[in-house]
């Protein structure tokens, strides 16, 4: 699986730090649970539910230590079965 470049991801934190914390913080929360709310939505609807879902989660995690935790555990998950996958070809 491809992973981003370590220094781009060092920027983007950052950038992101840069900010005031409260408003940063608020931001960062109205963004991702919108995109939360959206790839709910686009899972009953046309559209790429689970992406948009995931990228709510990844915004949150810029802040929230528990969005973080989720989007570990959620890559961990993913990574674990396309290592079975690869085993049972």
């Amino acid at each position: 699986m491809a992973t981003p470049d370590k220094d781009l991801i060092a920027r983007a934190r950052e950038l992101h730090q840069r900010t005031h914390p409260r408003v940063r913080r608020v931001v960062v929360a109205v963004v991702g649970f919108l995109l939360l709310a959206v790839g709910a939505a686009l899972l009953v609807l046309p559209g790429p539910g689970l992406l948009v879902i995931a990228a709510g989660i990844a915004v949150l995690a810029l802040e929230f230590p528990w969005a973080e935790r989720l989007a570990k555990r959620t890559q961990d998950m993913i990574e674990s079965a396309l290592r079975r996958l690869k085993i049972r070809r």
